[in-house]
């Protein structure tokens, strides 16, 4: 699952923007993915999925021929059970290749594999009740949104109609031809200009603009810069600095992700600590905030 980071807007309701998983977590989901995809090409024209009809009616399950519902054939008293549940440890082993576990139903000790067996469709009632939990009243608003998401092969898709808060964490990746976790996604929504194929993620501004030149001066006479010649790397423009830490703090991200295009994070993030350390990152963000800065 997705950690979600809102741009600050004042409101308790607003929408995710940016949401980040991290890589390990991604290349996990990846690589069950891809299991579970080469089982379903290995399987392709079985329809192992029950119906509903037929799993409340007691049809075993289709993939391995064991039982779902009702009493099992080796019988529930003490002998019974210990049959159940050798044929249980040998069901592990021969399915140990498939590195998933297994699953079983309440009040049924029989065992099924989590990667070849599908689980028992849902009841009309389950389904109803989970599309309530799903999508409450409250947010049927907004039902669609357009995310960019970046891979964990670095490439990146754009995912449109998906839902305003959450991604799946696997893609199917256009360049490898083959399923990918997300790593991170951005929404874009209307942002995203026309032709822009946006190969890289991290020119997206996600809402923030760069501080235009009437800008800069409201707040440029705040922050002290050093006069005269300096040894070694050239200092950062503060203006850039500012910058950087605007487009940080509106978009959610980490100073680790920060664009290239404001230079050294490393930079950016100290020089920021420094502005805060004097006040002067206070009085920057509230000069623009008296100016509306949008």
């Amino acid at each position: 699952m997705f950690e979600s980071q809102q741009i600050p807007d004042g409101s308790s309701t607003a929408l995710p923007r940016v949401l980040h998983t991290p890589r390990s977590r991604a290349l996990l989901s990846e690589s069950w993915a891809q299991a579970d995809e080469a089982k379903r090409r290995e399987r392709a024209g079985d329809d192992l999925q029950l119906p509903y009809e037929a799993y409340a009616a007691g049809e075993p399950c289709r993939a391995c021929g064991r039982a779902l519902l009702g009493e099992p054939a080796l019988g529930t008293d003490e002998e019974g059970l210990a049959l159940i549940d050798a044929d249980n440890a040998q069901f592990r082993a021969e399915h140990a290749a498939c590195s998933m576990g297994v699953w079983r139903l309440e009040n049924n000790r029989v065992e099924h594999c989590h990667l070849c067996c599908p689980f028992p469709p849902l009841s009309p009632a389950q389904r109803d009740e989970l599309r309530q939990l799903l999508y409450p009243p409250s947010l049927r608003v907004d039902r669609s949104a357009t995310w960019r998401v970046k891979l964990t092969c670095q490439h990146v898709e754009t995912l449109a109609a998906h839902s305003p808060r959450y991604v799946e964490p696997t893609v199917q990746c256009t360049e490898c031809a083959v399923i990918r976790g997300v790593v991170k996604a951005v929404r874009i929504d209307d942002q995203a200009k026309d032709g822009d194929d946006g190969r890289d993620i991290e020119s997206l501004q996600l809402g923030y603009q760069r501080l235009t030149d009437e800008q800069w001066s409201w707040i440029k006479h705040i922050v002290h810069t050093e006069e005269g010649p300096r040894r070694g790397r050239p200092r950062t423009d503060i203006r850039t600095i500012v910058d950087a830490a605007l487009f940080k703090t509106r978009t959610g991200i980490t100073w680790r992700e920060l664009p290239a295009e404001f230079g050294s994070w490393q930079t950016a993030l100290r020089r920021h600590n420094q502005l805060i350390a004097s006040s002067q990152w206070d009085e920057i963000t509230r000069t623009l905030a008296e100016r509306d800065l949008p």
